[in-house]
């Protein structure tokens, strides 16, 4: 009689146990901070080991680190309740997110600071109703240049949930390169114009000289018929004189 109560209040003891830890760590607002570390929604059962039926879609394959790209959650026929998802460097651990997701999650969720820096690098469910699709819009760290995955745990029920799903890999691409590679070009235009200039002022100098060479050949050419207007008054002055003194010399004679 003893053991069949003791084991009653056992049993109902397991029980209170259970519905107290689904009320504090079964966050219908979203998953608690202490989830952030392993992804895990703290409801101390084990996560689903077969295939997940929930997807992370992303919406092109590669990007600039000056843009952003949606990451949408979602299956066909079934419905979740929770999810928490972060984007991670995929060539280093998947313990420190990176970039950050924009707060409007169109009433579907809200981002959270993950890191505890301010930054907004997670996503999760803001109320337990059933979601089909949820869309979240992220932007990567402004200078990074690698590859992304985004890590998302899904929850179907309590006691039915499936961590740290992967999505394919996102490549991106730093912006910055481009800018240097502008910058580049610009520079080779820069250096192009003084030559250009140079080579427009070989004609104006040839142009000057032959101006110059024309001047001088005119004036001398200008100055011989002067020598001669003047010389010609003289010598017929002279003609003359030289006829009136013979003239004047015979006739004193």
């Amino acid at each position: 009689m003893y053991s069949a109560r003791c084991t009653g209040r056992f049993v109902v003891l397991c029980f209170s146990a259970l519905m107290v830890s689904q009320i504090v760590y079964c966050k219908p607002n979203g998953a608690p901070l202490e989830a952030c570390e392993d992804m895990s929604p703290q409801h101390f059962i084990m996560p689903q080991s077969g295939v997940c039926p929930f997807t992370s879609r992303l919406a092109k394959d590669e990007m600039w680190s000056n843009g952003t790209i949606e990451v949408t959650l979602e299956h066909d026929s079934e419905d979740f309740k929770g999810f928490l998802m972060m984007a991670f460097d995929s060539t280093s651990s998947d313990t420190d997110p990176i970039g950050t997701f924009s707060a409007d999650l169109k009433g579907m969720g809200k981002a959270i600071d993950c890191r505890s820096d301010g930054t907004k690098n997670a996503v999760t469910h803001k109320d337990k109703s059933l979601k089909r699709s949820v869309v979240a819009t992220w932007t990567p760290p402004e200078d990074f240049d690698g590859s992304v995955v985004f890590k998302t745990t899904f929850v179907k029920s309590f006691d039915k949930f499936w961590v740290k799903q992967s999505s394919s890999t996102l490549r991106v691409k730093r912006a910055s390169l481009v800018s240097d590679s502008s910058s580049g070009k610009g520079e080779s235009s820069t250096t192009e114009k003084p030559v250009e200039s140079t080579t427009a002022k070989k004609p104006s100098a040839k142009s000057d000289k032959e101006g110059g060479s024309d001047t001088t050949t005119t004036r001398t050419t200008t100055a011989q018929p002067e020598i001669t207007d003047a010389a010609s008054p003289i010598g017929i002055l002279a003609f003359y004189s030289v006829i009136i003194i013979g003239v004047t010399i015979a006739f004193i004679a």
